[in-house]
């Protein structure tokens, strides 16, 4: 009987096995190193994140500000009517015929 690939299935499984043996041990070194560590790489995350919100804003006010929307002025109760309005006045409509 020849082995086939046993032996190969063999050395994987082990190596699986290892691999797990070696994640499940942890982080090695000072545990306050790896807190100092953890924050200032947190602290960095946080402040680019920022920075990039801050960017995103001012991107968008920027595009936002090119676009100018004016509203066009009704003619208020408190206006002078204009001169069509004041020969009008006071005529009645009728139909064409």
């Amino acid at each position: 009987m020849s082995r086939g690939d046993q032996r190969e299935r063999d050395r994987a499984k082990s190596q699986a096995k290892l691999d797990a043996k070696k994640k499940s041990e942890g982080q090695g070194g000072n545990v306050n190193d790896r807190n100092a560590a953890d924050k200032a790489k947190l602290e960095a995350k946080i402040a680019m994140k920022a920075a990039q919100k801050k960017a995103d804003e001012e991107a968008a006010d920027k595009a936002a500000g090119k676009k100018v929307i004016t509203r066009k002025k009704g003619i208020k109760n408190n206006e002078v009517a204009g001169l069509d309005d004041l020969l009008n006045a006071g005529l009645k409509k009728t139909k064409k015929k």
